[in-house]
């Protein structure tokens, strides 16, 4: 496991999208989209995420392939002025869509702000260390390669944290974080019904 180069943020974006494109959040963000129109605007979405990810966080791949990756940063770091604006930048993207498309995106997204909270562990821990995004591809899961991934995150984390949170919108994931002992602490799901977020916390003293 090695920190990514800035030039191979575009690949990272690629990987990514291509790894939670079947996931909840994305499905939402692109429903009614064809999946190669999809792919195609969320790549230039993550990739400006990634890039304020790499300015103030960590991001590891696995290997020069890119077949896992795992970022992180500083809770605190979530949200700043510097984000704020690099999302301004980021919308720059829409100008390039239909009005029909940034239409649906706006409306598809208002379950996805919805379902976010951002501010759920403060009754747990002041500032922790939180774990962004983690995806190893398909056919490389099961040899022990998440294992090695979260245990030297948890290294680095604990050095500075004495907590790690993460949130995740897939069901079977929280069976699999808890086994790396994290606790699921809250769960909240839309009006609608349409989605459950499980906000899970790990201790490190």
């Amino acid at each position: 496991m090695r920190r990514i180069r800035r030039e191979e943020l575009p690949t990272l974006s690629s990987f990514m999208v291509e790894q939670f494109y079947v996931k909840e959040e994305l499905q939402q963000m692109f429903h009614g989209f064809e999946p190669e129109r999809a792919k195609e605007i969320a790549r230039k979405i993550v990739y400006f995420d990634l890039l304020y990810l790499f300015e103030n966080g960590d991001i590891f791949i696995c290997d020069d392939s890119v077949t896992g990756a795992i970022v992180g940063l500083e809770a605190k770091r979530l949200f700043t002025l510097k984000r704020v604006l690099l999302s301004l930048k980021a919308n720059q993207i829409f100008k390039q869509l239909s009005k029909g498309e940034v239409k649906q995106i706006k409306e598809n997204s208002k379950v996805i702000q919805e379902v976010h909270s951002g501010k759920w562990f403060k009754q747990y821990c002041k500032n922790p260390y939180y774990l962004a995004q983690f995806a190893i591809e398909e056919r490389h899961r099961g040899q022990g390669i998440a294992r090695k991934m979260l245990e030297q995150l948890f290294d680095l984390a604990k050095q500075k944290h004495s907590h790690m949170v993460l949130e995740t919108l897939t069901p079977s994931n929280v069976p699999l974080y808890q086994h790396f002992g994290f606790e699921l602490k809250d769960q909240y799901t839309t009006k609608n019904q349409n989605m459950t977020e499980f906000r899970m916390l790990k201790r490190f003293d």
